[in-house]
C-alpha cells in the first residue's frame, strides 16, 4: 500500500482484497510555472503486462509535460496519445507484452487558472461543489455505452457481468480517441481521479460524502478502505486535489465542456452493436 500524501493534494494505491498484484500507477507533476498535472491509469494485460502499461502511460504523460513549458489542452490530449503509442510500440516488441493496455485519467491545472480532464478508458475523474459530486468523465465501455442509450437501466449497468469490457484503452491499438474536456475549477473545489476499483464497487453519493468528510490525506484512507469494505475486488487507486484560496483561479470555464470529444470508433460501435443485440436476444429468450 502506497502512503497517503500530505498537503492539499494527496493520493493512495491498494492492491485490495483479491489480486496477487497491484497494475495501478499514479503521479502528480509540477512545474516552476504553477502547473500542476495528476494522472491515474489501470493497467491490464496478464501477469507483466499490466503493470508495465500503467507505468509506462504515467511516465510519457509526465514527460510530455515537463518538456512543454505552459502548455495546456493541446499538451494534455497530445500526452495520452504519445503514451498511447508508446505502449503499443512496446507490446509489439516483447512477446510476454503483447495485447497489454491501460486506462489513463489525467487533471490538468495551469497557471492562468484554468482546468482540464482528459481520459481514456472507465477511470474516473469526479468534482465535489458545496457537497454535490460530479463525474467529469464518461466510461469508455460497451456497458456504459448501452446505459447512455437507455438499452440498460444504471442499476443493470453496475451488476452486467460485462461491465468491464473497454471500447477505449491506452495502447491497444495503434491510435486511441482522447476525451478532453474543460472544467470550472474555484476555491474549495475537490478533485478526485480514481480507477475502478473504487468507482465500481462504491456508489458515487459515498464517494462525495467520503470525499467532503477529511483533509485529502485522511480521505484518500477513507475512500481506499470503503472499497475494501466491499470485497476489494480490484486494485483500487485514489489521487484528490483541493483547490486553495490561493490557488490560481484566472478563469472560469462551463461545469464540463468537451473539448472536441469525438465519436466511438468504428470497433467501439461494433462491439456496442453486438451487446445491444445479445442483450435483446436473452430478453426474448
Amino acid at each position: 500500500m502506497a502512503t497517503p500524501q500530505p498537503g492539499a493534494t494527496a493520493w493512495l494505491s491498494d492492491i485490495g482484497r483479491l489480486r496477487s498484484e497491484n497494475q495501478d500507477a499514479c503521479c502528480e507533476f509540477r512545474d516552476a510555472s504553477g502547473a500542476q498535472l495528476l494522472v491515474v491509469a489501470d493497467g491490464m494485460g496478464g501477469h507483466q503486462g499490466g503493470a508495465t502499461a500503467s507505468r509506462l502511460a504515467i511516465e510519457t504523460v509526465g514527460e510530455i509535460f515537463r518538456g512543454a513549458p505552459r502548455g495546456g489542452a493541446a499538451m494534455l490530449r497530445q500526452s495520452l496519445e504519445t503514451a498511447n503509442a508508446r505502449v503499443y510500440e512496446t507490446a509489439g516488441r516483447q512477446v510476454d507484452l503483447l495485447g497489454m493496455g491501460t486506462t489513463c485519467v489525467a487533471l490538468l491545472f495551469t497557471p492562468d487558472g484554468a482546468a482540464w480532464v482528459a481520459h481514456v478508458g472507465d477511470s474516473r475523474a469526479y468534482r465535489l461543489r458545496e457537497g454535490r459530486i460530479e463525474a467529469l468523465t464518461a466510461d469508455h465501455s460497451a456497458v456504459a455505452e448501452l446505459v447512455r442509450r437507455g438499452v440498460l437501466s444504471p442499476e443493470e449497468g453496475a451488476v452486467h457481468p460485462r461491465r468491464n469490457e473497454l471500447l477505449r484503452s491506452i495502447g491497444v491499438e495503434p491510435s486511441v480517441e482522447v476525451d478532453l474536456i474543460e472544467v470550472d475549477a474555484r476555491p474549495g473545489d475537490r478533485f478526485l481521479l480514481c480507477t475502478d476499483g473504487l468507482s465500481g464497487v462504491v456508489e458515487d453519493a459515498e464517494i462525495g460524502r467520503l470525499l467532503a468528510s477529511a483533509a485529502p490525506a485522511r480521505a484518500v484512507r477513507q475512500l481506499v478502505d470503503a472499497a475494501n469494505a466491499r470485497g476489494g475486488p480490484d486494485n483500487v487507486t485514489v489521487m484528490v486535489a483541493l483547490r486553495e484560496a490561493g490557488s490560481a483561479m484566472g478563469r472560469s470555464a462551463p461545469a464540463a465542456r468537451p473539448a472536441g470529444r469525438p465519436a466511438l470508433s468504428w470497433i467501439g460501435w461494433l462491439l456496442a452493436a453486438a451487446l445491444v443485440a445479445l442483450v435483446v436476444l436473452r430478453g426474448l429468450a
